[in-house]
């Protein structure tokens, strides 16, 4: 039963298939499970996660233990990875095998003759790698219930120097030289390589927008550990952060989320983060969810002696019960109609400039911008309009939304322009009025000057309501614009135009001076005021409603099917429970539904 990718969905032996399991320590054994061998251990977890409904479990193969001397790994081990694949395929678990593991939990539990030296630029090291990556793809190429092999464990953190230096060049021809290995012995097998969020919302050249060669999109996503000011696990930042990873992803490749989990909360916290960040992952297009981890660990070794506190963090505890976060995952894994939820189309595209990652590589440079990403796409969700990120081309797409950019390369502009062309409408808001300016031509204003004095442009109003805006957490200077040839929308303190828009071929570009995204990344400022009325407003200019409505900013709603029929899958992300009304058309007539969703709740609903 291979598995197999297609259409941005996993599928195993042709059937859709959504993988849903946790990664996976012997709680005794932990870090040791290679060298301090147990199969009885392992088969009766197996058996425990199966008889919970899961269908995946991801194993860490230590290279320390698998290859404690130079020259190849140990056969005897190697042996003992099949068999823990073959005690796996017993219980219908299929398996994720993480092969150059060496970072865990905080640590590095490095092969000790590596000494130093580059993974990704040492010769020597190299050929290290192909062969023990062609080693284990031979051990269970004929096993058919191995969903993927991992390349590393968020390899980056092996070396943050040595990894942040590489170009994307170079990332991709190491991702390319091993999976090229892989295939080569088992050319059946998917691949993957996943990191932490620095791969998303920061500079890492290791994220899915440099995954070309991979066959898997995967991701990890902890609120605890994420920029954008998450306010707490229960925050509705917090639950849309995996959500949002997996939609970043999705335009680059297939999604899959192998590490989700939180950190420092209880029992009900957690459970209540894990029911509703699984079900918008879910319903926003990931192919899978594996959480950190099946069970507490009993073992003392490292990395549990620098941080013990990861011993705890399991859905079940050392006695073998059951935490909340496991019930509420179970719901998860039960729920057939979201397995099978496809999401619709959508009319909006969320773009993603072709620098928008960049690190910044001199004074000229801003750096990565996908935190007003991350902010854009919590908006579009507040205020319903269904969305996809994209990277390339807009065709197809009414709304084009690209956040505070801080740089347009001409190829974006001309992607922009295109789109406009065509007849679709581009809203661009100002993250640099240096290098994230789209032009005179395009925008229908010119830039006048720049000021750090930001009383005159501290708030702007439109159509009567007023919004303040903090220049400081935008991190762009103030720019005075003038209009040329297009329409003043919004006007700031100074009567000088803030939000403008424009005719440009057959479709409009409107443009707002400020960087409305950026300038929300503090503490609670993105629920103190409305904005998602904001980018309703400009949805409307383009034509666009939400397909489902609902008056409620912290119910997430996407519209979809489950086997051909209209749903939606509503999503509470807010602590508190609400009285949700769900508005719809059914073939020119009006529908409605009133919901009851608890805090973190979420429910597939029938919409015929």
């Amino acid at each position: 039963m291979t598995f197999t990718t297609t259409g941005g969905r996993l599928l195993r032996a042709g059937r859709p298939f959504v993988a849903l399991g946790v990664n996976h320590l012997p709680s005794r054994a932990g870090c040791r499970m290679w060298s301090e061998w147990d199969p009885d251990a392992l088969r009766a977890d197996f058996a425990a996660m199966a008889g919970a409904g899961l269908n995946t479990v991801r194993l860490f193969l230590f290279w320390r233990d698998l290859e404690p001397e130079p020259g190849g790994p140990d056969e005897e081990r190697l042996g003992r990875v099949r068999h823990a694949v073959e005690l796996a395929g017993e219980h219908g678990l299929a398996c994720v095998l993480s092969l150059l593991t060496i970072w865990m939990n905080g640590q590095r539990l490095d092969v000790p003759w590596r000494q130093g030296r580059s993974l990704w630029r040492d010769p020597g090291m190299l050929e290290s790698e192909e062969r023990y990556a062609r080693a284990v793809a031979r051990t269970v190429r004929d096993l058919d219930n191995v969903l993927a092999l991992d390349l590393g464990d968020e390899v980056a953190n092996v070396d943050p120097r040595d990894s942040a230096s590489l170009s994307p060049a170079e990332v991709r021809a190491w991702y390319r030289r091993l999976a090229g290995a892989i295939r080569d012995e088992a050319p059946h097998l998917l691949v993957m390589q996943a990191n932490d969020t620095s791969g998303v919302l920061g500079a890492s050249p290791f994220g899915p927008d440099n995954g070309e060669p991979l066959d898997l999109a995967a991701v990890h996503g902890f609120p605890a550990w994420a920029p954008g000011h998450v306010e707490s696990t229960v925050s509705f930042k917090a639950t849309n952060l995996v959500p949002f990873l997996v939609r970043y992803a999705g335009a680059f490749g297939v999604p899959l989320v192998d590490e989700l989990g939180s950190y420092g909360a209880d029992d009900a916290v957690s459970a209540a983060y894990l029911g509703a960040a699984g079900a918008s992952a879910i319903a926003g297009g990931a192919s899978g969810l594996i959480v950190w981890c099946w069970q507490d660990i009993a073992a003392a070794d490292d990395p549990y002696r620098e941080r013990p506190g990861e011993r705890s963090v399991g859905l079940t505890r050392l006695d073998g019960s059951h935490k909340p976060q496991l019930e509420a995952y179970r719901r998860l894994a039960a729920a057939g109609d979201l397995a099978r939820f496809e999401r619709d189309r959508a009319p909006v595209a969320l773009y993603l400039p072709e620098r928008v990652r960049a690190a910044g590589d001199s004074y000229l440079d801003a750096g990565a911008g996908t935190t007003a990403v991350l902010y854009a796409h919590l908006l579009l969700t507040r205020a319903h309009l269904p969305f996809d990120v994209v990277h390339g081309d807009l065709d197809g797409y009414a709304l084009a939304v690209c956040p505070s950019v801080r740089h347009l390369t001409l190829r974006d502009r001309e992607r922009l322009s295109a789109h406009a062309e065509r007849g679709g409408t581009v809203y661009l808001s100002l993250g640099s009025h240096l290098h994230g300016f789209p032009g005179p031509q395009l925008a229908g204003v010119e830039v006048v000057d720049f000021s750090l004095l930001t009383e005159a442009t501290s708030w702007f109003t439109w159509d009567g309501e007023c919004w303040p805006l903090d220049w400081e957490a935008g991190g762009a200077r103030p720019a005075t614009l003038r209009a040329i040839d297009a329409e003043v929308l919004a006007e700031y303190r100074d009567g000088s135009p803030a939000v403008t828009a424009h005719r440009a071929g057959r479709g409009h570009v409107v443009l707002c001076g400020a960087p409305l995204e950026a300038q929300l990344d503090r503490p609670g400022r993105l629920e103190a005021l409305p904005w998602e009325r904001l980018y309703r407003r400009i949805a409307a200019l383009a034509g666009v409603t939400p397909p489902v409505s609902c008056a409620c900013p912290s119910v997430e709603v996407v519209a979809g099917r489950v086997e051909g029929c209209r749903a939606a899958v509503a999503i509470n992300h807010g602590s508190a429970a609400v009285e949700a009304d769900l508005a719809w058309s059914d073939r020119g007539r009006a529908r409605s539904l009133g919901l009851v969703l608890e805090g973190k709740g979420w429910q597939v609903v029938p919409l015929t």
